[in-house]
């Protein structure tokens, strides 16, 4: 990325920035920066009608203005550098992840992923932007967002960032239900062939699912992995293999596979609605101990 020549994260490799670990800011809140401090909407950044300058829709009556998206990166490639080499979950990096990848395919990333995978592997609901396509009572709810959006998020992305940016970022936006985003786990766990076409090249698929820097960081290059210190939290149960690799999502999603016992485990929740503030999901671990029972279910 040529822009970022000069700046303190011009030298950033891509396996750190995917594995969590290049000392990027764990998040950064966009849209504070939008409003006043009596709760209003600064004036030029959003309408309630879209056209031609306010293109991309945030929520329901709310556009944004079309170049703003350059505000969002100018604060990402301004933001600091801290402790690299040092695990931290940060979703930044994969807001570049998506000029990168819209860079290189010369296509957007909701229209790439649309061509490549989901459309030939049969994925007729995982989508951006399903309001195009689905009707809302096909569409879980999720948070009532009172202070940025002022109303119930409902066919929108929860993500306040990719919202922002239209409903498509490289980190979130993307809905499924959960018979779709299994067979696209299953895909990873098939080494990337998929109904006798590959999609992905086995090497790059077994190199994006192992451990990068086993030490202190469990992450493979975007997916995650089962934590092996037990006094470390992990996000999914002791049960599962090693070889193992999914994604836990911050509205409730956990999509897992483990190729060494050949089971693909989707967990789909709506859990930030109508507030995201009180993580009873989390606390409770009723992730984990379904997946136990599952496993349990397999030995017997």
């Amino acid at each position: 990325m040529p822009e970022l020549i000069g700046s303190n994260k011009e030298n950033i490799v891509l396996r750190e920035m995917l594995t969590h670990q290049a000392g990027l800011k764990d998040w950064i809140p966009f849209w504070m920066k939008t409003v006043k401090k009596d709760g209003t909407y600064k004036e030029g950044i959003y309408n309630t009608t879209p056209n031609d300058f306010f293109n991309k829709r945030v929520a329901n009556d709310l556009y944004i203005n079309k170049n703003y998206e350059d505000t969002i990166y100018k604060q990402i490639t301004e933001s600091p550098i801290k402790n690299a080499g040092k695990y931290l979950y940060s979703d930044l990096g994969y807001y570049y992840l998506k000029r990168i990848i819209e860079k290189e395919t010369q296509a957007a990333l909701n229209i790439y992923v649309q061509k490549t995978f989901y459309a030939p592997l049969g994925l007729s609901t995982m989508t951006y932007k399903p309001l195009a396509k689905f009707d809302l009572d096909r569409i879980a709810p999720t948070e009532f967002d009172a202070k940025f959006r002022k109303q119930l998020v409902h066919g929108d992305v929860h993500d306040q960032g990719a919202a922002m940016l239209g409903g498509v970022g490289g980190h979130a936006g993307l809905f499924s239900d959960a018979n779709d985003l299994a067979v696209l786990m299953q895909m990873y766990m098939n080494k990337g062939e998929y109904g006798g076409m590959r999609y992905i090249d086995t090497a790059t698929i077994s190199e994006f699912t192992r451990c990068q820097y086993c030490k202190d960081n469990r992450r493979a290059i975007g997916f995650d992995k089962p934590e092996m210190n037990p006094e470390k939290e992990s996000p999914v149960c002791s049960c599962v293999s090693y070889l193992s690799f999914g994604h836990a999502g911050f509205t409730g999603t956990l999509a897992w596979a483990d190729p060494e016992n050949e089971l693909v485990y989707i967990f789909l929740s709506n859990r930030v609605y109508p507030d995201a503030d009180d993580n009873k999901l989390a606390k409770s671990g009723i992730r984990s101990k379904i997946q136990e029972v599952i496993y349990s279910s397999l030995k017997k």
